[in-house]
């Protein structure tokens, strides 16, 4: 009787070891496969090696697991290649090394792995431990393709779909999701629908197209159903049918498709299909959101910013929930909730006001309005640091005619007229600042302060522009420079404060009423001012 060969007596051992380890006695196997590993058997050092990544018949030790799939791998053991170039992806065991990494993924690629073959593919595609090299790429992910491996055929179709590696061949790019969606793969069903659809690779057939967007949809992939739910909806197929558009946006929005649970949101708003109702509108944009769909926060921070008026149950504005949903909107980098935002944050509407936040956001902002009251806010912060001259305690030269209206009557002052539809406004000084009847307040084009000026009624009083003249130059200072006789005649004083603001103390004759004018120069008027937003 001929004497078993130490190979086949190895793997005798080796399957008592996988017996037991099956059984779950791994303490047993680890007993059957050590000595094995210690004597260069490739398979068993290997598991042995699994055995300490896992922790299973032995104390858990990635740095011996690592040690064991090293000698394996020195075998050419292939399994233990294509491990330890994921340990070296995710730095388990070892410090992460991309090139390590790929250098064993390489190793295992030679030999067949499809794989690492796949995974060779993607270090190269996306320049991962080494230089991109697009030919390289579409070499491995073709091997592994040609294995069946599916996420390289339905790579090599983007790849050809797309054109980015390399000349578009849609025809290409049709074989290989045809390869992937025969093996029942959802995304390559969903890939291959869209390219029917659209008539890439094949003549376009809609019904084709529905049948792969429904066997995706049915292997459990949402964007599919979202699809569906469009095609119907418009009617691209030739057929609307809201019914069929809603069912698909459900199951879609119900395997948390952030997409559909989006347009349940405004279907339901407009009541398209669907009953009109902003409380169903409100909950499916928030299921949207709670997935970090940026375009749902922003869609309810408009609708608790405004209310609404025009459904059976309305909401009332909410300007709390306003902010935080355009907060969490402009998180995400939503464009358009940055704007708004910056708004909150400008006027201190519901916030508190932040300038500097307000005016980061208006920069980040592409809008119009946006871009304007960047420009005002900035040009207003200047003005801010340059300007001195004030009036009932604001800084006149940049400020504008409600803040300014609302200044004048917190001196109770009483409103003379105050027409919207005019530049200026008129008020009865006279119970309020001693010596003057009326104040007149003007206004440019932007509502911006233009001039102000104070009458102060003389009766026959030569001496009163002296008087006003006196109390002028203890505030501000000699005047720059004076015109007329103020004893006998036409007579007036003038400053020119650094803040450019022009003060002019005035007086006719035989008329003694003397006027005192703070006028801001036309060439700087109309930049400072920040209206109401759009």
């Amino acid at each position: 009787m001929p004497l078993l060969s130490g190979q086949v007596i190895a793997q005798v051992k080796f399957s008592e070891g996988y017996e037991a380890a099956h059984s779950g006695n791994y303490k047993k196997a680890v007993k059957i496969w050590l000595p094995l590993a210690e004597k260069g058997d490739a398979p068993a050092q290997y598991t042995i090696g699994w055995m300490y990544e896992s922790g299973q018949g032995v104390k858990k030790d990635l740095k011996k697991a690592v040690y064991w799939y090293k000698k394996s791998a020195e075998q050419e053991y292939e399994a233990a290649q294509y491990v330890l170039g994921t340990l070296y992806e995710k730095g388990e065991g070892v410090e992460q090394n991309s090139e390590a990494a790929l250098s064993y993924y390489l190793l295992a690629a030679e030999q067949g792995d499809p794989i690492s073959q796949f995974q060779v593919g993607n270090y190269y595609q996306y320049g991962i431990g080494t230089y991109k090299n697009n030919d390289k790429s579409i070499f491995w992910y073709e091997k592994a393709a040609e294995q069946s491996h599916v996420n390289a055929q339905i790579d090599l179709g983007k790849i050809y779909q797309s054109g980015e590696a390399l000349e578009i061949d849609y025809e290409k790019a049709v074989h290989w999701y045809q390869a992937a969606a025969a093996q029942n793969n959802a995304v390559a069903q969903y890939q291959l629908a869209y390219m029917y659809e659209h008539g890439l690779g094949k003549p376009q057939n809609y019904t084709k197209a529905i049948q792969l967007y429904s066997r995706s949809a049915n292997n459990d992939y949402s964007q599919a159903a979202f699809k569906l739910g469009t095609i119907f909806e418009s009617g691209a197929s030739g057929e609307v049918d809201n019914a069929k558009a809603l069912s698909w946006y459900r199951r879609a929005a119900l395997q948390g498709n952030t997409d559909a649970q989006f347009q349940l949101g405004y279907l339901s708003e407009i009541g398209k299909g669907t009953e009109k109702s902003i409380q169903r509108a409100i909950d499916w944009y928030t299921q949207a959101s709670r997935r970090d769909n940026a375009e749902a926060y922003y869609i309810l921070g408009q609708i608790y910013e405004k209310g609404t008026t025009d459904y059976r149950h309305n909401i009332a504005p909410n300007l709390q929930k306003a902010v935080k949903n355009y907060q969490y909107a402009s998180e995400l980098n939503y464009p358009l909730a940055h704007a708004k935002l910056a708004y909150f944050y400008e006027t201190g509407i519901f916030t508190h006001q932040d300038k500097e936040a307000a005016i980061a956001l208006y920069q980040k902002s592409p809008q119009k309005w946006a871009k304007e009251r960047l420009t005002r806010l900035v040009s207003h912060d200047n003005c801010l640091k340059e300007a001195s001259t004030k009036l009932f305690d604001e800084l006149i030269s940049c400020a504008n005619r409600d803040l300014l209206r609302a200044k004048i009557k917190q001196q109770s002052i009483k409103v003379i007229s105050e027409d919207d539809q005019l530049q200026s406004d008129t008020y009865f000084t006279g119970a309020v600042i001693r010596g003057t009847s009326e104040l007149t307040m003007q206004y440019d084009q932007n509502n911006g302060f233009s001039k102000a000026t104070y009458t102060y009624i003389g009766r026959n009083k030569p001496e009163l522009i002296d008087q006003v003249k006196d109390k002028l130059i203890e505030q501000y200072g000699l005047p720059s420079h004076s015109i007329g006789d103020p004893a006998q005649g036409e007579a007036s004083y003038h400053w020119i404060l650094k803040d450019n603001i022009m003060i002019n103390a005035y007086r006719s004759w035989p008329d003694t009423t003397t006027f005192v004018e703070y006028e801001l120069p036309e060439q700087v008027t109309n930049q400072y001012v920040v209206n109401e937003v759009e």
